[in-house]
């Protein structure tokens, strides 16, 4: 689970690592009263899960009242690379004299934790790697024991001679051992207290990475200005007492379908459909069944050169009326080119029942769809159902194809593809007379 930056300045807190004093408001009444806890300048946060916030203007400094409100009442509610502005920091700006960068995450190749370094703070880490990939430091971590003092001195030693010529900081360890003439032991000191309260953050409540940047020297002092951490989905369990807000899809902001589809289980506990749906930027529409099988249905969709116009899916044998509704919705969908309905090989889904569902959910879609509709089901009545499709896609006038388990899930995405590049081509065509 991903932690917005105020959450996993919470956590670091109960390690000891300090950050510049800040508040968090939700609404432009708290950051009236918020503003009264703080002097200009200001550093005003957006809150979202994605990074490059500072590129993407989520990040400014602001010197007057008029700018502080002006920020917020632009930011709040609205859509932030893709996800809702639901939280804004107003921090301190401190006098910063210099920026580090610090992290410790796991290596799942090696199978061991590392703390990664680097001297230039406050810029992207994918950044850094590609101006020069051999600046930032990595220590693998022993995960009983913990990072080793000498290791940590290792570290101080390199950013301690040149943050300009990481290279010659490097040969420079290998030629002098550590001297405490060359370096500060309270400073050196206080370095190393730092990385171990870190790894004590890291460890103590399940996380995937913890990252500070920038890590800044203010008074002497190490404090974290940013915090990214990711906690391990396995260990939520264990840490109930953390305040934390649940994370997912709801850092989107949810279109009105997506809210539509998401009513249909609210008030009827028969089945699954339509609690997982997300709208996406193509043109086919999908009504998967099963979740494993869903997955399958869009990456062979894809990977068959299609677009997929939403992900959703139902399955534990839903009454037809709920199937009904999710089809409405699905189907609502304004310049669709085909429609696709798969899924596996049911065990207690009655095909029928689901499919009649669909059907009466078909022929109430204003203007009626003309564009092929792939279906690829099996499972209990699916011999009545398919004869039922047939009379009724003969009777109705619809473009219905039919395809049983014999046919593997590819193929029939692939042969929706098909229909759905004849049915736009012929679009094409049509318009030009």
């Amino acid at each position: 689970m991903k932690l917005y930056e105020f959450e996993g300045h919470k956590i670091l807190a109960r390690a000891g690592i300090d950050s510049p004093f800040f508040v968090v408001v939700s609404d432009l009444d708290e950051v009236k009263q918020a503003r009264k806890r703080l002097k200009f300048p200001i550093v005003v946060k957006v809150q979202v899960l994605s990074g490059k916030r500072a590129k993407s203007g989520g990040i400014k400094i602001v010197k007057n009242e008029k700018q502080l409100f002006s920020f917020c009442k632009e930011s709040f509610g609205k859509s932030f690379n893709g996800e809702e502005v639901r939280f804004i920091i107003l921090a301190e700006k401190v006098e910063i004299v210099k920026e580090y960068y610090v992290a410790i995450t796991y290596d799942t190749v090696r199978r061991t934790p590392f703390i990664m370094f680097n001297s230039d703070g406050g810029i992207d880490v994918e950044e850094i790697q590609k101006r020069n990939p051999r600046s930032i430091l990595r220590i693998d971590i022993d995960p009983i024991s913990g990072p080793r003092k000498k290791d940590l001195e290792k570290i101080f030693q390199s950013f301690s001679y040149s943050s300009s010529d990481p290279e010659r900081s490097r040969r420079r360890i290998e030629k002098f051992p550590l001297n405490s003439s060359r370096i500060r032991s309270n400073n050196i000191d206080n370095f190393i207290d730092f990385c171990q309260r870190l790894w004590d953050a890291f460890t103590r409540f399940d996380c995937r990475l913890v990252e500070i940047n920038p890590l800044a020297v203010v008074d002497n002092k190490l404090i974290a200005i940013d915090a990214k951490v990711i906690l391990d989905d396995n260990g939520l369990a264990r840490h109930k007492d953390l305040d934390v807000t649940s994370k997912g899809a709801i850092s989107a902001i949810p279109t009105e379908r997506e809210l539509e589809a998401k009513k249909i289980d609210s008030d009827d506990y028969r089945g699954s459909a339509g609690s997982t749906f997300i709208e996406l930027g193509g043109d086919i529409a999908i009504l998967a069944s099963g979740g494993g099988a869903s997955l399958l249905v869009m990456d062979s969709l894809i990977a068959a050169g299609g677009k997929p116009a939403n992900y959703t899916e139902y399955s534990g044998n839903p009454p037809l009326e709920k199937v009904e509704k999710l089809t409405k919705i699905t189907l609502s969908r304004e310049n669709l080119c085909g429609c696709l309905v798969a899924g596996a090989v049911a065990n207690f889904t009655d095909i029928y029942e689901t499919l009649s569902g669909f059907i009466r959910g078909l022929k109430a879609v204003r203007p009626k769809p003309s564009y092929p509709i792939v279906i690829r089901r099996g499972g209990p009545r699916q011999e009545e159902a398919y004869k039922y499709l047939s009379e009724f896609s003969k009777k109705e006038g619809f473009d219905i194809h039919l395809f049983g388990p014999a046919t593997p899930i590819s193929v029939a995405c692939k042969t929706m593809v098909e229909l759905s590049n004849a049915y736009k081509e012929l679009q094409v065509t049509s318009a030009k007379f």
